[in-house]
């Protein structure tokens, strides 16, 4: 039986305990799991039990990554380097961590600084969420069909590699390996970028003297476009603060788009302002027909060739110093 501890039972440790807990053991290229759930709050740690994520509770740091295999570590991303700090003297040799974050590169850097020598490091992120946070909102099907990003690098033990590919097969998801400075630069412009337009809406319109009187009248364009808003600060805080580099390029590509629109409208420029909305009309028309009832990113991975990794049922995992 393979242990995994989550470090972190928020709405993606949740919802990963639960899927994991959920597989079927005959099916799982990890076989038959133990999952340990821990998190700073203990209440929150007993409504993850309370949902079927894990199978124990963990009462320290220490005590949930005693004798685990894969440590998976769910926490907001700024927490991550403490997290990392604490788990350094009390991880078994030979295990494997994990995390998933929304930023790659500087936790890659952490991980690199701060883990010993003795266990390996394989950097997660999958594209899937919600705007509501918490166990609460968990979703043991929230993985399902998703891409998940996968940042190993040259000096990853392929053991480690196939063994965190498994449990991203064992929820329903599709592993998908890049880099990790290419991941920051694309997700800043189609997750990050996005979250802080919903967040500019809803600022912009909120602030204003008149919305009261708008409220009412805001439908479901505003509300589609302001959904990213209703997340959770904390974690979206962290997610802007660790992708200045990505994150700044795309606004100020947006700022750009913004003042000639704005230039356009003013002047009244029929055939320009036709143009503009034409191409935004065709390229998106254009990824959704790629891609019919798949999720972003997803029908260029299917159409990616895959290199086939072994099942990690009957995997014997290194063996530990005593």
């Amino acid at each position: 039986m393979i242990r995994i501890a989550i470090i972190g039972m928020g709405l993606i440790g949740t919802s990963l305990g639960m899927a994991l807990r959920n597989a079927d053991p005959k099916e799982s290229p990890l076989g038959s799991l133990e999952v340990i759930g821990f998190d700073r709050e203990p209440r929150v740690t007993r409504e993850a039990r309370g949902r079927l994520a894990i199978d124990r509770e963990a009462r320290t740091l220490a005590d949930a990554v005693r004798e685990a295999q894969i440590v998976v570590i769910a926490t907001p991303v700024r927490a991550i380097q403490d997290v990392l700090r604490d788990l350094a003297s009390h991880l078994p040799a030979g295990a494997i961590v994990t995390d998933v974050a929304s930023t790659k590169a500087l936790v890659c850097r952490w991980a690199a600084d701060l883990l010993p020598a003795t266990v390996a490091f394989v950097g997660g992120h999958p594209m899937a969420g919600r705007e509501q946070s918490g166990p609460g909102a968990a979703d043991p099907d929230l993985f399902r069909n998703a891409i998940y990003c996968l940042t190993a690098t040259s000096t990853t033990p392929a053991h480690a590699v196939e063994a965190v590919e498994a449990l991203v097969r064992t929820v329903g998801a599709k592993p998908y390996y890049i880099d990790p400075e290419e991941h920051d630069a694309y997700v800043a412009g189609i997750s990050h970028l996005p979250l802080l337009l919903s967040v500019g809406l809803v600022t912009a319109t909120g602030n204003s003297p008149a919305w009261k009187e708008m409220a009412p009248l805001a439908a479901t364009g505003f509300r589609d476009v302001s959904r990213l808003a209703s997340g959770d600060p904390q974690m979206q805080r962290d997610i802007l603060l660790t992708n200045p580099h990505g994150l700044t390029r795309w606004i100020d590509e947006l700022i750009r788009f913004l003042v000639t629109a704005r230039e356009q409208i003013a002047a009244g420029d029929v055939a320009a302002i036709e143009q503009m909305l034409e191409q935004a009309k065709t390229t998106r028309d254009a990824w959704l027909a790629s891609k019919p009832h798949l999720r972003p990113g997803e029908a260029e991975f299917t159409n990616f060739p895959t290199v086939e990794r072994p099942s990690l049922i009957g995997f014997r995992w290194p063996k530990r110093e005593k």
